[in-house]
């Protein structure tokens, strides 16, 4: 599949109707488009910083007002960045924002990251009633 697919130039929707982008979600790890050379190494440094920045938040030490606001500043540079970044990829794409996407920065394909685990099978869980589980506990 490609992304060429999901133009939203060819649905039809009825004056009234509300349009839901995620009714047209491709499936996870499906390839959109290649990025360009200049794509991969933005997502690369952006990456880099993201991990960067993530690494020095998970760390457990304590800040001054001045620290703080210096690095305030640099997690909100990173943020107007990114998000600069990924809304021309989005734009040049023509897909919705609302769809969770990466870059491969070795190999160069754009593909859809949903938030569903793959290897997950939905059949496999059963439903439970709540009041059963309820009535279980207060009998033990």
């Amino acid at each position: 599949m490609r992304h060429d697919d999901y133009e939203f130039d060819d649905v039809e929707v009825e004056e009234g109707e509300l349009f839901n982008v995620y009714d047209i979600l491709p499936p996870d790890g499906t390839i959109l488009e290649m990025a360009t050379a200049e794509e991969m190494v933005r997502a690369a440094e952006l990456e880099a910083k993201h991990h960067a920045l993530q690494r020095l938040q998970d760390s457990n030490f304590q800040l001054s007002g001045v620290s703080f606001k210096e690095l305030l500043t640099e997690f909100e540079q990173y943020e107007q960045e990114s998000m600069e970044f990924w809304t021309g990829v989005y734009n040049r794409l023509r897909i919705p924002w609302a769809w969770t996407i990466r870059i491969d920065v070795a190999n160069g394909p754009i593909h859809v990251v949903n938030d569903r685990d793959i290897f997950i099978d939905e059949d496999d869980f059963e439903e439970y009633d709540v009041d059963d589980l309820l009535d279980e506990y207060e009998e033990d």
